[in-house]
């Protein structure tokens, strides 16, 4: 924004003279009329690709079609397609679901709004599109002239803040003299610790008094100490008690501040440091927030922090009755139920420890409620209580008005014309789309009853993995599909259905970005490899179309991994996800979980790469699920059978 620096100042004080324009691109081929889903199929390709495309190209395919596969990206397209002046009706309607995403977005809207005559919505976007990220030169000089005379210097405070958490101390000192006094000594010795001015200690000195109270003079300090490779007072800084009066301006990049610098302490076994750092996590937000309506990175964050605190706290601190209002303040911090149910059984733990025998019991029953889960199933075994087989379908009636609305929707009809065109690898996005887009159990019934119909057996598993994700259980049979053979010892059996619903849901075709192809999602070296062993010839071709050709090499090949590690689940699975090599590594690292006392749960959060921890989890939950369906099984396992645990939960 550098090429507008100097102009700002003048129109400060000028009159407004008009807004500003853009250069028009060149224009696209026009779509065609959105009024068929085969059109639409066609529009939505193009659209994807990129191209020249106006916003109202985008505006009214995104309208007429919402939720298609790659919608964030194509609505980021569109909003960076936006120019001033652009129609105010669409404008409008594009905005009438989804807030902009970014300042030019608020910016149109605020223009659309103005041009309706709704000044006091215009006022507010524009108030956002001020103190957004990325506001352009032209954008600025706009709203300036159009609503200048309305900002406040709270609004002129707020863009402050955000450049400088921004880092573009240059602009933010243009606009110095524009905020209010209050807070002005501190934005001006921020400004000086991201220039590394000669008077930063004498500015800062000035206004130190207040770092306990501004929340972006704080994250500038700590910033600049950990520039200058003081750690340790950077660590110090930000351990200390506080209760800010002016609040982060983007708490996702304060909350992951303190996540680095609280692991960095966690990592040099400075506990009580990090646990300061990271329990103090009501800093960022007004009170009475819901976390569950933050944006993805402050919801990652926040859980992030108040686990990292909650487990120093119960594993290093030796204060489990701390732990369990962290680990209670962790299961809040998200959507999906694995979070819920991960803090819950935590909490539980963590209260058994501390001697609270009843809230240990409410904490378990509370992670139990989803059987489906990891955490679920280790509740239930701490309760005593036997994990049910699923339901053999949603305890329903669906009426035949809710299946011709379903019927119809633009989604299950691109799935079901993709299908009889034989293009799996699009039909598939829009499989995980429909699975996203379903809000109740009478549609998630009736997509599971579309994935038999159009052989898309993953749109079952995906139906239940959003619904879960989105917070509602959906433990029902269909959810839990079988595989056609290829698997011959019997204690395989579950196994192997566990990993292939973690890998590829059940699709048959599915080929990774790295090349693991088919439901086990065997490499090709992996499966040339296997197929030796076993003494069947290789061929790359069956590896996506005969799926007991697949299952049968993805089996034979778990189960030398498991013989590997002795039998132990718990590393072959990590190993089939990550390598045994660097299972090894973590077993040098972070001690054998196989050794008598160890803590296999805690060691499975140890795994430092989330895919691999995640994905131990949940092929295991999926394993302990399949073996209550299994044929042949006598006795169906529990979790812990499964984790190679002597004791239940």
């Amino acid at each position: 924004m550098r090429r507008v620096a100097y102009l700002l100042p003048l129109i400060l004080v000028a009159p407004a003279t008009g807004s500003a324009q853009l250069t028009p691109v060149s224009p696209a081929p026009a779509l065609a009329p959105v009024n068929d889903v085969g059109y639409a199929l066609n529009d939505w390709r193009r659209l994807r690709q990129g191209g020249n495309w106006s916003f109202a190209d985008y505006a009214r395919f995104l309208v007429a079609y919402p939720g298609w596969p790659g919608e964030s990206a194509m609505r980021r397209s569109a909003e960076r397609a936006m120019q001033p002046g652009e129609n105010v009706a669409t404008v409008v309607a594009f905005f009438r679901t989804q807030q902009p995403t970014t300042a030019g977005g608020f910016a149109r809207l605020a223009e659309a709004y103005a041009a309706q005559g709704r000044s006091v919505e215009a006022l507010l976007a524009a108030r956002r599109a001020w103190s957004a990220s990325g506001l352009s030169a032209v954008d600025e000089i706009a709203l300036y002239q159009r609503f200048g005379g309305s900002f406040t210097t709270a609004d002129h405070d707020q863009r402050v803040d955000r450049l400088l958490i921004d880092r573009d101390p240059t602009d933010a000192a243009r606009l110095l003299a524009s905020t209010s006094a209050a807070r002005r000594p501190a934005f001006a010795a921020r400004i000086a610790m991201q220039q590394r001015a000669p008077d930063t200690e004498a500015l800062y000195n000035a206004v130190m008094a207040r770092v306990t109270e501004d929340a972006g003079l704080m994250q500038d300090r700590a910033r600049y100490l950990r520039e200058a490779n003081w750690q340790a007072a950077a660590r110090q800084l930000l351990a200390r008690p506080h209760r800010f009066t002016s609040l982060p301006v983007d708490p996702g990049k304060w909350y992951e501040l303190k996540r680095i610098v609280a692991q960095e302490a966690y990592a040099d076994r400075q506990y009580t440091l990090a646990y300061d750092i990271a329990r103090q996590v009501d800093d960022a937000l007004p009170v009475g927030s819901d976390l569950a309506a933050q944006p993805l990175q402050v919801r990652d964050e926040y859980t992030n922090l108040t686990w990292l605190a909650g487990t120093v706290a119960i594993r290093a601190l030796g204060r489990p009755a701390d732990a369990v209002a962290l680990f209670d303040k962790y299961s809040e911090g998200g959507r999906s139920l694995q979070v819920l149910t991960k803090g819950a059984y935590w909490a539980g733990r963590a209260a058994a420890q501390a001697g609270q025998l009843q809230n240990a019991t409410a904490h378990f029953s509370k992670a139990a409620a989803y059987p489906d889960l990891f955490y679920g199933q280790l509740a239930h075994e701490r309760l005593g209580r036997a994990i049910p087989v699923p339901l053999g379908s949603p305890q329903m009636l669906v009426t035949p008005a809710q299946r011709s609305t379903f019927q119809v929707k633009p989604l299950v009809r691109a799935i079901r014309l993709l299908g009889s065109q034989g293009r799996r690898d699009e039909q598939a996005l829009f499989v995980r789309a429909l699975s996203e887009a379903l809000d109740n159990d009478s549609d998630r019934l009736l997509a599971t009853e579309l994935s038999s119909q159009v052989g898309r057996q993953d749109l079952s598993v995906w139906t239940a993995r959003s619904s879960r994700n989105g917070g509602s259980p959906f433990y029902f049979r269909a959810a839990y599909p079988t595989l056609p053979g290829g698997i011959s010892e019997e204690y395989l059996w579950s196994i192997s259905h566990g990993i292939t619903r973690q890998e590829s849901s059940f699709d048959r075709t599915a080929v990774s970005g790295a090349g693991a192809r088919g439901m086990m999602q065997l490499m090709p070296a992996t499966a040339q490899e296997q197929s030796g062993k076993v003494g069947v010839g290789y061929d790359f071709g069956r590896l996506t179309s005969d799926p007991s050709y697949n299952v049968m090499l993805g089996s034979s090949y778990f189960r030398r991994l498991l013989n590997q590690w002795d039998g132990n689940y718990v590393l072959a699975v990590a190993s089939y996800n990550a390598g045994a090599g660097n299972v090894r590594k973590w077993v040098n690292r972070n001690g054998d979980p196989r050794a008598p006392g160890a803590d296999v749960v805690a060691w499975i959060e140890d795994i430092p790469f989330s895919e691999t921890r995640g994905y131990v989890q949940r092929v295991l939950e999926n394993t302990v699920v399949y073996d209550r369906m299994n044929p042949r099984a006598v006795s169906p396992r529990q979790l812990s059978h499964f984790l190679g645990k002597a004791r239940v939960g």
